[in-house]
């Protein structure tokens, strides 16, 4: 009997066993078969929130920083499998919770008027046109001074110093004796040149003759106006041929040397007014025409000096003093300077301060004028607003710049572009966006970062990420993690291997 019991307890014991297998068969789901796990097992790819060039197949650590790594969702199913979505552009698309997290914001392109502002600084220096050196052309002995300190003020015909000189003592009484014998006409201009020659002027020689009144001592006049910048010469001092008296400089006009980037240098050119302030004169500005640049680059700044003439009849700028400045360029459509309005005038070689509107003779040198060559017609676009977009949309990795478009709502793709130089705000755009373009002004590093984890084409990755990891950017499979039951080199051990 007790047999019985058991093999009767077995068989009912297999057939509960077979019927719950069946039972499991014919519940289970079609989409748990083998071939579709498999699918999704492989499509699935991890990778690293703060490394996104990590790419692994399978979940653990990143091996650049052993943070763990996410799931990139973009990546769980193959893209090919639908011939549509593998035509269309890459789209990373934000939910209206994710766009308010992220703080992404966005603004239209626009076509507007665009400056280039470059600010420099300078030095106030003499207008080297207006410096003059005040000599004696004969040997004398300095009687009087009249200017017996720098810094005085004189005019053209002022009188500057007192001389006792036997040479013109001589002079005076050869003409005197042409003048009473009534000599040569010849003999008595000669004697009349020799005057005008040792330093004389003509009214001092006109007054000797009308007088005849032989004087031994002459005084020598300023020939031009400026300031007494520099003097050589004190009282009772004898002086030579050729012998500096004093120094003037008229501060009527000033030069400022502005010391330029040669990066910047493209934005300066001749004939463009460039307004200066100074520390030392708050509240006012001073305008001066760039006329001058140096053909030589300042190896130890890299700068190059350029030249401005100002207007200084109210002595306010003082030689030394330093300035700043602002040199502002309109942009053209195709991101050129702008042409600041001598073009076509005329101007002398040697003296490019003189402008005129017509040919001729310079009225300083009487050389003929040349005219100041003008833009060609192609690039004449002046006052053309321009496409901009502003700086903060743009990522810049310094081989390419990309911009993100919403081109629906909450999709963005990035967009690489070709732009002009930067202004203080915006960038000129000559390719890849049109008017009305919407693009991300806030927010852009977020989107690229988001396109990165997931595999889309980005900053970085143009199209898209492989599966690589660390900064193997040839597609080289990841390194292996280390085992945990390797002993790790400590102290100097980890030197020896």
């Amino acid at each position: 009997m007790k047999r019985i019991f058991t093999k009767t307890s077995l068989l009912i014991v297999l057939s509960v066993v077979v019927l719950a297998a069946g039972t499991a068969l014919l519940l289970k789901p079609a989409s748990d078969d083998g071939a579709d796990n498999t699918t999704e097992t492989i499509g699935q790819i991890w990778t690293c929130s703060m490394h996104p060039q990590v790419r692994m197949t399978s979940p653990g650590k990143c091996p650049i920083c052993s943070m763990p790594l996410i799931p990139a969702n973009s990546t769980a199913k193959p893209a090919t499998t639908n011939a549509t979505a593998a035509a269309s552009e890459p789209m990373l698309e934000l939910s209206e919770h994710a766009r308010a997290m992220a703080s992404v914001e966005t603004a239209p392109v626009q076509r507007r008027k665009m400056n280039r502002e470059i600010r420099v600084v300078g030095k106030v220096q003499y207008n080297e046109a207006a410096l003059a050196n005040i000599t004696t052309r004969v040997e004398g002995y300095v009687e009087r001074l009249f200017v017996d300190y720098t810094g005085i003020e004189v005019k053209a015909g002022d009188h500057l110093v007192e001389i006792y000189s036997p040479d013109l003592l001589v002079a005076q009484q050869e003409l005197l004796i042409a003048l009473e014998t009534k000599g040569s006409p010849s003999l008595v201009e000669s004697a009349r040149r020799k005057l005008l020659l040792w330093g004389l002027t003509q009214e001092q020689v006109d007054d000797f003759v009308l007088k005849r009144k032989v004087s031994d001592r002459i005084t020598l006049f300023s020939p031009i106006q400026g300031t007494v910048t520099e003097k050589m010469v004190v009282q009772k001092a004898m002086v030579k041929p050729g012998e500096m008296l004093y120094r003037l400089a008229n501060l009527d006009s000033v030069w400022v040397y502005l010391d330029i980037y040669e990066s910047e240098l493209p934005w300066a050119q001749y004939g463009q007014m460039v307004e200066t302030t100074s520390e030392a004169i708050p509240g006012e500005s001073f305008s001066g025409r760039v006329w001058f640049i140096s053909p030589v680059l300042n190896e130890e700044t890299r700068t190059v000096k350029v030249l401005l003439n100002i207007n200084n009849t109210g002595r306010k700028l003082k030689p030394g003093m330093y300035v700043s400045a602002v040199i502002r360029a309109e942009l053209l459509a195709n991101g050129k300077p702008a042409p600041t309005g001598v073009e076509g005038q005329w101007t002398c070689p040697m003296h490019p301060l003189v402008v005129s509107p017509q040919g001729g003779e310079c009225p300083v040198c009487r050389m003929q004028l040349v005219q100041i060559p003008r833009m060609p017609t192609s690039a004449k676009q002046e006052g053309d607003p321009l496409l901009s977009v502003p700086v903060s949309a743009v990522l810049d990795s310094g081989v390419r710049k990309l911009v993100y478009v919403e081109r629906s709502k909450g999709q963005f793709s990035p967009v690489e572009i070709v732009t002009g130089p930067r202004t203080d705000d915006s960038y000129p755009v000559l390719s890849g966006l049109s008017e009305g373009d919407l693009v991300a002004v806030r927010g852009s590093f977020l989107l690229d970062s988001q396109s990165q984890i997931r595999g889309l084409p980005s900053l970085f990755y143009k199209e898209g990420q492989a599966a690589v990891a660390g900064h193997q950017h040839g597609g080289a499979s990841p390194p292996p993690a280390p085992s945990s039951n390797v002993a790790k080199p400590q102290g100097h051990d980890q030197h020896k291997r």
